[in-house]
């Protein structure tokens, strides 16, 4: 039996017949004649795999109606009706597709979060994706830029998108979480200092929900409690505290509701002394440390998001259209973190991407791509001649 393409085997992993159930739910292809969702869909993730950042480039590939293509249920795409698509399509369609991608995924997690305790671990943070301001007014951000944002909880046990948010950069993260970040009971979950609110730390104590965050300058606590700790290795205090509401603030919904846990530390490579609050009192003072340098793993996703993926430059400039190209592109990321879990590959994740960006129409097996190089064997320098004078 010939070998199918790489690109083949990718999709694969995207069930047609549960995304033709979606498009069906949000009549997605409602008064469409020539290109259906699932060829949109197959057109921007090939974009997102192979690097093309043009709808011109993208339809070079997809508009003489090649066999290999045919196969897979794609129709030949024109790029108007692809700039048209991306105005107009549903969105749902792509979050479901998202979302049962990630829940698959979980299946072949090769391992745990790496720490000793029970529970989930995630990491909250945003980033933002800039924009033209003359073609996208509607991302006013600063004085002449324009720029989306990208609000997302890592989970940390496969460096997968678990909360996946988009707004224009201006939107405040802290309304974006309490609307959109839920968490189950047991989870811990490592929040930047930027998402500080009082009120929302209260309410994900009360539901069971643990977090590690920094503290902000204008915080201000009364230790009733002060645990004893190795300054040696740059422990400087561990207390419970209770927070005292600042000036400004004097109503109690300003106020976090309990006692919470202060930790300072001393970071010996960059010398600065971060404090941690915490409402986690069982685990040891440098596991907490040890949990918020795991938080940066967010920043490595955004990283490897921007850096691989077409997530610079869009193929359209409503709102619509870049939420649909950020979709498909956490999609083509969640695809390869599959294809690694599958494969128990050792590749790190941009390594997996090049190769699937090089060689996506080859006809080679993804495990093989995605395995250990041959070894080669060195054989010996020849033998040098003898000179004789």
């Amino acid at each position: 039996m010939a070998q199918s393409t790489v690109f083949s085997q990718v999709i694969k992993h995207i069930s047609r017949r549960q995304f033709e159930a979606s498009v069906n739910n949000h009549k997605g292809n409602k008064g469409v004649r020539y290109l259906d969702c699932w060829t949109w869909f197959g057109a921007l993730l090939f974009g997102q795999l192979t690097g093309h950042d043009s709808i011109r480039a993208i339809e070079r590939v997809f508009c003489h109606g090649n066999k290999r293509f045919a196969k897979l249920g794609f129709s030949p795409v024109c790029r108007s009706t692809l700039a048209d698509a991306n105005r107009t399509r549903p969105l749902k369609i792509l979050e479901a597709t998202l979302s049962r991608l990630i829940q698959r995924a979980r299946r072949f997690y090769p391992q745990k979060h790496g720490f000793r305790f029970q529970g989930n671990l995630f990491a909250l943070d945003s980033t933002i994706l800039n924009l033209c301001l003359s073609l996208s007014p509607w991302a006013n951000f600063r004085k002449g830029k324009a720029a989306a944002k990208l609000h997302t909880a890592i989970d940390l046990a496969g460096d997968l998108p678990d909360i996946v948010v988009i707004t224009p950069a201006k939107a405040n993260d802290i309304p974006v979480a309490k609307k959109y970040a839920h968490f189950s009971k047991g989870t811990t979950v490592l929040i930047d200092r930027g998402y500080w609110c009082s009120s929302w730390l209260s309410d994900l104590n009360k539901q069971g929900v643990y977090f590690v965050t920094r503290q902000r300058r204008n915080n201000r606590f009364k230790v009733v409690e002060s645990r004893p700790t190795n300054r040696t290795q740059g422990y400087i205090c561990d207390q419970i505290v209770y927070q005292i509401p600042g000036k400004t603030y004097k109503k109690k919904k300003f106020k976090y509701r309990g006692k919470l846990r202060r930790i300072s530390y001393n970071d010996p490579d960059s010398g600065k002394r971060l404090v941690f609050l915490t409402n986690r009192f069982d685990l040891a003072t440098s596991t907490i440390c040890e949990l918020y340098k795991a938080r940066w793993k967010v920043e490595l996703f955004f990283k490897t998001l921007k850096q691989h993926l077409r997530v610079k430059k869009f193929l359209g400039t409503t709102a619509h259209a870049v939420h649909a190209q950020i979709l498909v592109a956490l999609i083509a990321y969640t695809l390869v973190q599959l294809l690694r879990f599958q494969n128990n590959s050792r590749v790190s994740m941009p390594d997996a991407m090049a190769i699937l960006n090089t060689l996506i129409l080859l006809k080679v097996p993804i495990a093989t791509l995605l395995g250990e190089l041959p070894r080669t064997t060195r054989h010996p320098p020849p033998p040098q001649l003898a000179l004789n004078f």
